[in-house]
């Protein structure tokens, strides 16, 4: 009697995204990247926000002499045609698609969180400018509270889906996000390569008492996680094994993420796919540590935080 745990494929769709947009030059790379990817994957709706500053603190800052002379609908109005005039200008008409878009006031953060659960947003995507946060908005902020799944698009992507980074644990987390890797695969038209990585740890052998040198630990070391990763294939995912390349690497220093980010920068990675914590109401306000730290050091590589 098999144990398998798999199940069919379907393609990646996203039937509500949800777009920040900063109106300023981070959206290019973000509209860009949006367009690439609306034009591969089936997608049902995009609703584009912009938060303003509330307007009785913008009055504060501009003084009294400023009150009255601009109203809410005046500036509101100014900026939805900004922000339709910057959409039509970076992205398609894509069959079927439906646009929206609107400018909320308050945080940025808590505004985007509340349209993005009014909405029903299954994808929730921003940009990120190198080096500072943009939006008032943290990636990892984003990605532990989002209702969805979350995309950050750095400002220095690539706009192509060639080879696909998820890293494994062999927790759900993980294979959750392979699902959705390769479900995301399933929709592109050039399929990319996926690449699954483990990184482990060396245990400190002093504490051991074993009759094996340190080559032959690391070697028994490595066929343990080789063995685990056939097993979690073999598992959850075999038929699309074969689709799969398996790297292991062996931790030699503290920084789980650190050595993912320097990996996916060698392998030319176009996006990495990442579980967050689970579905619950206590874990959806959670994020695996190694996810934040990589969202907070990866200047270059789009970030898809799964749940």
């Amino acid at each position: 009697m098999s144990t398998s745990k798999s199940q069919k494929i379907e393609p990646f769709q996203i039937r509500q995204g949800m777009l920040a947009l900063e109106l300023g030059s981070t959206d290019n790379k973000t509209l860009e990247y949006l367009d690439f990817l609306t034009g591969q994957v089936p997608t049902g709706a995009i609703y584009f926000l912009h938060v303003l500053p509330r307007f009785d603190v913008l009055n504060s800052m501009l003084g009294r002499e400023a009150e009255g002379m601009i109203s809410n609908y005046e500036i509101n109005d100014e900026v939805v045609t900004k922000m339709d005039r910057e959409i039509r200008a970076r992205m398609s008409t894509h069959e079927g698609m439906h646009v929206e878009f609107d400018v909320k006031e308050g945080s940025p953060l808590e505004q985007l969180l509340e349209d993005a659960k009014d909405v029903n947003a299954d994808l929730v995507i921003i940009g990120q400018k190198s080096g500072v946060s943009r939006h008032g908005i943290l990636a990892k902020n984003l990605a532990r509270r989002a209702p969805g799944n979350t995309l950050i698009v750095p400002d220095r992507s690539k706009v192509q889906l060639k080879r696909i980074l998820v890293p494994i644990d062999f927790s759900p987390h993980s294979i959750n996000a392979m699902r959705n890797a390769l479900a995301l695969n399933e929709s592109l038209e050039t399929p990319a390569e996926i690449v699954a990585v483990n990184i482990y740890e060396m245990p400190n052998l002093s504490v051991y008492k074993i009759q094996r040198t340190r080559a032959q630990f690391e070697k028994m070391l490595r066929k343990d996680h080789e063995e685990a990763f056939e097993a979690f294939l073999n598992t959850h995912f075999p038929d699309q094994k074969e689709q799969i390349r398996i790297e292991l690497i062996m931790q030699e220093a503290p920084g789980i993420a650190q050595y993912l980010m320097e990996f996916a920068t060698a392998e030319e990675a176009d996006m990495i796919v990442m579980g967050a914590k689970g579905h619950s109401k206590v874990e959806l306000l959670l994020l695996g540590s190694v996810t934040e730290k990589l969202l907070a050091i990866n200047e270059h590589i789009p970030t898809l935080v799964v749940k």
